[in-house]
């Protein structure tokens, strides 16, 4: 059962990514290719941070509202804990730098993803209430 979670939140996080940097790129570029992207990398952030670390934030805060914005602050975390030693090698498992120098920190934090984030968590929540077994 713990490899279908795995599994499934791995591939849910790449289609999410997929997909909204597909729409991202329609709704600011007018590209109607909506061609995504994703690293591979990302594939054991999600199945891990979203098999556990939802969990785990859903423990410590119990209100749904104090959670929900405090989804970004947790994601920065995962950002910044893996983005910035990552950088540092050479690799870019995703990057910012595409926004202008006041709304990233180095490439690894986005700071106008912050209602992004708290969306994607309020998702992963749905889903994981009313689609996980």
């Amino acid at each position: 059962m713990l490899i279908n979670h795995l599994l499934f939140w791995g591939m849910f996080g790449l289609i999410v990514e997929l997909l909204f940097t597909a729409f991202r790129e329609l709704i600011t570029k007018k590209n109607y290719n909506l061609i995504g992207h994703t690293s591979i990398w990302m594939f054991p952030i999600y199945s891990l941070g979203l098999t556990y670390g939802f969990d785990f934030i859903k423990q410590i805060i119990q209100y749904d509202i104090l959670r929900y914005f405090s989804y970004p602050f947790w994601i920065w975390g995962v950002e910044l804990l893996i983005g910035y030693p990552t950088s540092k090698l050479g690799i870019r498992i995703w990057d910012y730098r595409y926004l202008s120098d006041k709304q990233h920190w180095r490439g690894i934090i986005s700071y106008v993803h912050f209602p992004v984030w708290i969306l994607f968590g309020v998702l992963v929540e749905l889903v994981g209430k009313y689609f996980i077994i």
